[in-house]
């Protein structure tokens, strides 16, 4: 029973997806961002650029009703019962896709796939952090004048090299006012300290990524006894350049210190991530059995950000699925054990 708690919605746009898309808007993908069927980038600033070209391919409300439907149900069908997605409405607002037409088109989503699947799914509305303070601002008060029960949280992405952290704090405390839950990446591409810096400033829940933390035992502390949660990506940490390889993640640190952790695929379209596979290399890493993975699944619950209700029937489902004898591979459909 997988939860994903950390994913860019324009992220899992794959190869093909992105392809279907660019014809139907007419538009011409550079071919230099493909390679044997994947996408191809260099580092982490050319990462960025090859996301922001495919990004660009949801031309309409159309377009993210289905990118949001097409992951959802792939999720679901291998034992995802709960994704909270990320993404930036003001990107969308510049193709001419109103908020109200975006909340719109994912709430049609959401609905058919619980309907049909058994999923829940939330919105992280974010701000993006090489475009500024001054966007960040937009975005949180753009994220706080639409109400929808499903908009549960306010977060920063982009590019963590770019500006102070403090710079956003205006904006992380509109969101806050408006009952937004908030998260931000931090300790991926600058070091521990970046961690504390950012829960302070921002007053975060939660944090993205975080795997800097074990450079500096005061910030493991630190998370340990706030409980701060951490969004744990490992495909995407490897994928990028991180870490050389499996054995050298910091997750078997993380989770000894005692510090609550939570799963997700990142951008699954760019590095081939998936839920099942997140909770598969976090067992490889800390040699997690059935209960290791079931503690992961009951932290990532707590660590959400949907209201009790939901999370008391999470917390149903995961009680059931670990309660039945053990299942062998491929995983019962999420919705054999979340009723709706």
């Amino acid at each position: 029973m997988y939860l994903d708690l950390h994913v860019h919605l324009r992220g899992t746009i794959g190869p093909s997806l992105a392809h279907r898309l660019a014809r139907r808007g007419n538009l011409v993908l550079d071919p230099a961002l493909f390679h044997t069927g994947r996408y191809m980038w260099s580092d982490f600033s050319g990462f960025l650029s090859a996301y922001d070209a495919v990004a660009a391919v949801v031309q309409n409300a159309g377009d993210l009703e289905e990118v949001a439907f097409s992951y959802l149900a792939a999720a679901a069908a291998t034992g995802t019962i709960y994704v909270e997605f990320m993404l930036s409405p003001p990107d969308l607002l510049r193709n001419g896709i109103s908020y109200s037409d975006q909340l719109a088109a994912l709430n049609a989503a959401w609905e058919r796939s619980r309907s049909q699947f058994g999923i829940e799914s939330r919105l992280i509305v974010t701000c993006v952090r090489h475009l500024g303070p001054e966007a960040a601002l937009q975005a949180a008060l753009l994220a706080s004048s639409f109400t929808h029960p499903y908009v549960v949280g306010f977060g920063l992405t982009g590019d963590e090299r770019q500006f102070e952290i403090g710079d956003f704090a205006p904006a992380f405390r509109v969101a806050r006012d408006a009952g937004l839950r908030l998260t931000a990446h931090a300790g991926e591409h600058r070091g521990a300290p970046s961690i504390r810096e950012a829960v302070e400033c921002l007053r975060l829940d939660r944090v993205g990524h975080g795997i800097r933390a074990p450079e500096d035992p005061s910030v493991i502390a630190f998370l340990a006894e706030r409980r701060i949660g951490l969004e744990i990506c490992v495909s995407s940490n490897l994928a990028l350049g991180l870490y050389a390889s499996l054995a050298d993640h910091p997750l078997p640190q993380i989770l000894a210190a005692g510090i609550p952790v939570c799963l997700g695929t990142d951008d699954p379209g760019f590095f081939g991530s998936s839920p099942a596979q997140e909770y598969d290399l976090a067992a490889k890493i800390c040699q997690l059995d059935r209960s290791g993975l079931e503690r992961i699944s009951r932290d990532a619950i707590e660590l959400s950000f949907c209201d009790e209700n939901t999370k008391d029937r999470l917390r149903d489902g995961l009680r059931r699925y670990f309660d039945s004898p053990p299942l062998t591979e491929p995983l019962c459909s999420s919705a054999c054990y979340f009723a709706t």
